[in-house]
């Protein structure tokens, strides 16, 4: 009896040390938008500046950052994505990281990728959310609708997290028509000079 308690007790551990870091930031996009940001807080500045590098709007890095680790620069996943935008160690070297662990390495990476993606998929957001989540190779094959129950959770995600975050919670997202053309293209590194934001396609 007691052997199959303590069965049924490692089991259990394990199930619980295998489950993935993004389930634990499952909920995160349901704090208010004041929460999220009081989370973001920390990593204000190396958002903004790796925003401004690479054209994006911060607010989607932070929404990327919700879904993926809600803010937590030590989570890991059980994939081996590490930090707050969860890069694994492929895209980390594939875009210049050397730390995961390091926040403004981190952001970098993972806005650098995003821009990457956003390049490649003509400035949609929600086929370059998608592609984050499930990779280039399904996004080229079905569009932002990838048949992914996890994609689909996490495309979620990361949009209610982003309408709390610019005031637009009740905003539909939708991906814009496009033929996707899968070819590699390099992200833009240049600083933008005009302050103004330029969103991809959701205007200024």
């Amino acid at each position: 009896m007691k052997t199959r308690k303590s069965i049924a007790q490692l089991v259990a551990t394990v199930v619980l040390l295998g489950v993935s870091v993004s389930s634990f930031a499952g909920s995160c996009d349901q704090q208010q938008a004041a929460i999220l940001l009081q989370k973001a807080a920390a990593y204000n500045e190396a958002i903004t500046s790796s925003a401004v590098r690479y054209r994006l709007n911060p607010a989607l890095i932070k929404a990327i950052i919700t879904a993926e680790s809600c803010f937590r620069n030590d989570a890991r996943s059980n994939k081996g994505a590490a930090g707050l935008m969860q890069l694994i160690p492929a895209t980390a070297r594939r875009f210049g990281v050397s730390d995961r662990y390091d926040p403004a390495e981190n952001i970098e990476g993972g806005a650098r990728y995003l821009r990457w993606l956003l390049n490649r998929y003509g400035g949609s957001v929600p086929h370059a959310v998608a592609a984050y989540n499930a990779g280039e190779g399904w996004v080229d094959q079905y569009g932002a609708a990838v048949p992914f129950q996890e994609t689909a959770v996490y495309t979620r995600r990361v949009f209610n997290a982003y309408n709390k975050l610019t005031g637009n919670e009740r905003r539909p997202v939708q991906a814009k028509p496009m033929l996707v053309v899968a070819r590699p293209v390099a992200p833009a590194a240049a600083p933008v000079k005009d302050v103004r934001w330029q969103w991809d396609e959701y205007g200024h």
